[in-house]
Order: structure tokens, then C-alpha cells, then sequence
């Protein structure tokens, strides 16, 4: 007798077993007692998640975007996750595996799979992997990506774009745009920021001040003449390399920035240390978030704690070139 035998015994998903035989407090009492009494009629005994003794055996898969999605939006810096898992183990140094989030399904289907947590950084996955993992208590952690659910850290994306326009007020601008894209998760908090912080600065919002495109390759001269024709004074990018574009853009209509218009970015990204005006920017504090979402791992591994985790941190406003001084 399986899991998923008891599953389907009970008319419920294996998770749901999984997260009843745990008494899961999500689950319903009635549930709970329907699905220990089938196990117990079958004598099932859910396997138990070995305990690493050494910092030999510890082994942690690292799941990150495929390189298709950062090419060209290169908005983490993989060096900074890889210490702070380090750093966050500490003397019980762990292997770490990485892979893109497009492999799942080719580690789903290994047969050596021996992986003691998995640490998904700036994506999401579906639930046929989220059943794996759980059936195998596996402990699993979403960075920069919120879920209900689920445990993660994240950058605080909407407090960041508060501080932003907040700093663009503070330096007298008046018509600030915002540029979106609503195709990558992280866009909802933080049109949602600017959205709040509009009213805050300036009494309300306006929609005509907001520009939307797919994808950081969508962003070109037609995104620039927008700002431009509803007079904006300043615009806040995406994150840091949509604006590194914009800013190009902008150029290319012989605007320039910080003199005629301001832009700010977001995330710090990598593209940021070499460009010139250096990007006014929000600090996605990787290495923290890393830190703390594998400290979470730690805990989890080494000391069986199974305690939620939901922590978003504050990123800090870096200083910059591209808002007048």
C-alpha cells in the first residue's frame, strides 16, 4: 500500500494525504480521522525523511530561470545565493545541486533522487512537483516569490516602489510614469506600490502614466515616446535593466537622462555596476533572502523544525546618477 493508494482510497490527493498524516491544520478534522483510519486498516507507515548526521551528506538542488528568461534580464547575481547557502549552513557545508526550472521534470524522474531541500529562486512550479517533493518530505522554499501557501522569502516589492516615488517627490518631481510588465509575477506588488504611493504624494493616480510590455525586449523608441508625450518628469523602470533600455531609447530621441527626464530602476542588478548614469535602484538584497530561506532549509534538515516561513525583506534605496541632484 502507497500514498497515493490511501489517496485514492480516500478521494483526495496525495499531498492531502501527506499533509493529513501530518495533521496539517489546513485540513479538516474530518479528513484528518478518514485518512489515519485507512492507513491504519492497511497498516501504512509513511516513510520518514532521513536525518543528515554529517556535512558530507547534505544534499540541496538550487532551481533557477532558464537562461532564455535572463539573457537579457540578468537581475540576480547567482554568486550572492550560492554564499549566503553557504554562509547559512555554516560548519555543516552542504553540495548543491543547480538546475533550471525547465529540468524538474527530468529530476521528478530519477531514481537516485537523494536531494535533502530544494530552494526555487524567482519562479514557481506546479503541483505534480509540489506532490513529489511532499511525499518524500522534502522541505522546499520559493525565493522572491509570494504564495499563500506556501514558505518563502521575498523582497518587499511594494514598501521598494513606495520608497521610490516617495524619493522622486522628495526631489521635485511631479509627473512620474511607471513602466510594468505584467508577465513577470513580481509586477503585481509593484505597480501596486506605485499605484498606493501616487495617491499618498500627490492625492490620486493616474492610469495615462503607466506603460505595460511583455517582455524587456518590447521595450523600445513607441515605450520612450509614451513618457514623453504625457510629459512625465521621471519614470520608474521595471527593474533595472528595462530601464537600462528605456534610458538607451530615450537617447536614440536625443533625451537625456538625468537632465530632461529621470529614470529609476530596480533589483541592483549586475548590468547596473558598468552603466552610465549609474541607476537610482532598490536593492533586491539577494544575499539576505538567500540567507535566510536556507537558514529555513538548515533548520528544517538538521533539526526536523517544520515551522512557516512568509518573510519578505526591505530593500534599500541605492543613490545614484539618474535623478537630479
Amino acid at each position: 500500500m502507497r500514498l497515493k493508494d490511501i489517496a485514492a482510497e480516500c478521494g483526495v490527493s496525495p499531498s492531502t494525504v501527506s499533509r493529513a498524516l501530518n495533521n496539517d491544520p489546513r485540513i479538516s478534522r474530518e479528513t484528518i480521522q478518514k485518512i489515519h483510519e485507512t492507513a491504519a486498516k492497511h497498516s501504512f507507515v509513511p516513510s520518514k525523511r532521513k536525518r543528515p548526521l554529517s556535512r558530507s551528506n547534505i544534499s540541496l538542488l538550487l532551481v533557477i530561470p532558464d537562461s532564455e528568461k535572463t539573457v537579457n534580464n540578468p537581475f540576480f547575481e547567482m554568486g550572492d545565493i550560492i554564499n549566503a547557502i553557504n554562509s547559512a549552513f555554516d560548519t555543516d557545508k552542504a553540495a548543491i545541486e543547480t538546475v533550471t526550472f525547465s529540468r524538474l521534470e527530468q529530476i521528478r524522474q530519477r531514481n537516485d533522487f537523494g536531494v535533502h531541500g530544494v530552494l526555487f529562486a524567482f519562479g514557481k512550479i506546479d503541483q505534480q512537483f509540489k506532490t513529489f517533493l511532499e511525499e518524500r518530505r522534502v522541505p522546499y522554499i520559493f525565493l522572491n516569490r509570494t504564495f499563500e501557501t506556501e514558505n518563502y522569502v521575498s523582497c518587499n516589492n511594494f514598501k521598494g516602489v513606495l520608497k521610490l516615488v516617495n524619493y522622486l517627490k522628495n526631489k521635485g518631481y511631479k509627473r512620474i510614469g511607471y513602466q510594468g510588465c505584467p508577465s513577470i509575477a513580481v509586477n503585481e506588488d509593484r505597480y501596486r506600490g506605485y499605484h498606493i504611493a501616487c495617491y499618498e504624494n500627490f492625492g490620486s493616480f493616474n492610469p495615462d502614466l503607466v506603460y505595460n510590455v511583455e517582455s524587456i525586449e518590447a521595450v523600445n523608441k513607441d515605450t520612450a515616446g509614451f513618457f514623453l508625450e504625457q510629459n512625465c518628469d521621471a519614470i520608474i523602470g521595471f527593474n533595472d535593466n528595462f530601464a537600462i533600455r528605456l534610458i538607451s531609447e530615450l537617447r536614440n530621441l536625443d533625451i537625456k537622462v538625468p537632465e530632461d527626464i529621470a529614470v529609476t530602476g530596480f533589483d541592483s542588478s549586475p548590468l547596473r555596476k558598468i552603466f552610465k548614469p549609474k541607476l537610482i535602484t532598490i536593492s533586491l538584497s539577494t544575499f539576505e533572502m538567500s540567507f535566510f530561506a536556507a537558514r529555513w532549509l538548515s533548520d528544517n534538515i538538521l533539526h526536523q523544525e517544520s515551522r512557516k516561513l512568509q518573510l519578505e525583506v526591505e530593500g534599500q534605496l541605492l543613490e545614484g546618477e539618474s535623478v537630479r541632484t
